[in-house]
């Protein structure tokens, strides 16, 4: 194959990975800003359940998660060289900011909530409940449909038949 027609490889995993730098600086941010949660002990950082519940570590889970797509990506691409199909990668990228900006409102509008005492005139936002309801699980399907589709291609380097 002429070297001028060949794909870039890992582009999906390069996608996530710039996405896990991403969160993970919003999230330092965000820690120096001093957001919503005042000063965590080591039992918040410990607690797994906390890492999607407190404002502040909402960018280190989402970096998290974002990293194992990309991991994902990058082991599928380089272990069984096959092509993944950027198109779908990108849609997958897509719906798992409009999940983690869903995600992210509901978890800031529970805490508004729980943190004001005269806080009952509050509206519950049911399109970030929405967005984060349907945007998840077709990333997730998104993802599946990628590595399967990708799987039945042909390989990007031809196996020598010897």
């Amino acid at each position: 194959m002429n070297e001028a027609h060949e794909r870039p490889r890992f582009v999906a995993a390069k996608l996530f990975f710039a996405l896990t730098a991403l969160c993970t600086l919003y999230g330092a941010v965000l820690f120096r800003r001093s957001a919503i949660g005042g000063g965590l002990t080591w039992e918040d950082y410990s607690n797994p359940l906390y890492l999607i519940l407190l404002p502040k570590l909402i960018p280190f889970t989402a970096s998290i998660l974002s990293a194992s797509f990309g991991l994902a990506y990058f082991a599928f691409e380089k272990k069984f060289k096959h092509p993944i199909n950027i198109t779908l990668a990108v849609i997958h990228l897509t719906l798992y900011l409009l999940a983690i900006l869903g995600h992210e409102t509901l978890v800031n509008f529970w805490w508004r909530v729980l943190g004001e005492e005269h806080a009952t005139n509050l509206h519950l936002p049911l399109w970030a409940s929405g967005l984060l309801v349907t945007a998840f699980p077709l990333c997730l399907f998104v993802f599946g449909v990628n590595i399967l589709r990708s799987k039945s291609r042909a390989p990007l380097v031809a196996r020598s038949s010897g």
